[in-house]
């Protein structure tokens, strides 16, 4: 039964089963071509027929090429498995441990971003239940930098370097639209724009002392809250005159819900952005409240 895949050769009462290349392929789940690599790069030798002209391969073979295929999942490139060979097991466990720490490191980024992921879908949800409704509840705490002042572009190099700091050691950031009280109160109704994390996630990545020192990085407090949501058709995105109805009619149910339940605005105004790839721009609206 083994006919269909490999040639039998018996030497000294040992059964040596050699397998052609597409039979390797078969058993190996890959290409011919993949087969082909390998051998180019050294990694396996086969044994030519000389009568048929066709390559043989052994189960040993198969246990480097499936070996390799491991370490390839692992990250490692072909030039380092190229280059243990020679090497003793001290050296290879050597190379294997730093191969080891950068995936710990994937593995935690990876856990920063899931975190970052299922914290947009229960955003994206909760803007989705509360509809043209709104809900008090605590803000948490967070750090912003800012990049726009209004139509004014912030590009000091030091906020600049700040910023793509801020970016890459903090995996789990969202985009925002920040409103002064003095500027609302004097009637400049342009938005301010940057980066923001929440200072629990800052904690768990072990960036507070970044956050704390840095003079572009600013802190908003835990603070009693009105969340409310608009949306408005991602076409919109990049023309602020089309926001302005969807805008001015969340303000118009934002007033509203505030003089029923006694409450009048104490703070900046914090918009979080949810998205615009799909249908609708969605936004997430924190203002800071106070009991009249």
């Amino acid at each position: 039964m083994f006919s269909l895949f490999c040639d039998i050769i018996v030497k000294r009462g040992v059964i040596f089963v050699k397998y052609k290349t597409n039979d390797l392929a078969k058993v190996l789940g890959v290409t011919t071509n993949t087969i082909r690599r390998y051998e180019k790069n050294g990694y396996i030798t086969p044994d030519k027929s000389v009568e048929s002209g066709y390559r043989s391969y052994t189960q040993g073979d198969i246990i480097k090429i499936g070996l390799i295929r491991l370490l390839r999942k692992c990250g490692f490139t072909h030039q380092e498995i190229e280059s243990f060979e020679g090497k003793s097991d001290t050296e290879i466990m050597e190379i294997a441990q730093i191969k080891l720490n950068e995936l710990d490191e994937k593995i935690q980024r990876l856990k920063f971003l899931r975190h970052w992921l299922k914290d947009n879908i229960q955003m994206i949800d909760v803007c989705k239940n509360l509809g043209e409704g709104f809900t008090v509840m605590d803000c948490p705490p967070v750090y912003y930098v800012l990049y726009s002042e209004g139509e004014k572009l912030l590009s000091e190099k030091e906020r600049l370097k700040t910023i793509s700091d801020f970016m890459y050691a903090a995996p789990e950031v969202q985009s925002i639209m920040y409103y002064r009280q003095e500027d609302l109160k004097k009637g400049n109704i342009l938005p301010n724009l940057g980066w923001v994390i929440k200072e629990m996630d800052i904690d768990r990545v072990g960036l507070h002392e970044m956050f704390e020192n840095d003079k572009y990085i600013l802190y908003y407090p835990m603070q009693k809250c009105v969340y409310g949501s608009f949306s408005y058709p991602s076409e919109f995105i990049n023309d602020f005159k089309k926001q302005t109805p969807y805008a001015e009619d969340f303000k118009r149910r934002k007033e509203k819900f505030l003089k029923e339940n006694n409450f009048c605005e104490s703070g900046d105004i914090m918009m979080f952005f949810m998205g615009a790839l799909g249908k609708y721009a969605d936004w997430m609206v924190c203002i800071p409240v106070k009991e009249k």
